[in-house]
């Protein structure tokens, strides 16, 4: 149970990076949000 809480927030969570990631202009924040998201995107895929 607490584990599928866990990868729903992972979820939540990349997919507001994601969202922020096309909205910003400046390059060095989105290599800042790519670098944040693929921790998360492996999370949710489940490959460690």
């Amino acid at each position: 149970m607490l584990f599928f809480l866990y990868i729903i927030i992972a979820a939540i969570v990349a997919s507001i990076v994601l969202t922020e990631l096309f909205r910003e202009k400046d390059w060095r924040h989105q290599l800042a949000m790519v670098i944040i998201i693929i921790p998360l995107v492996l999370r949710v895929l489940q490959i460690k």
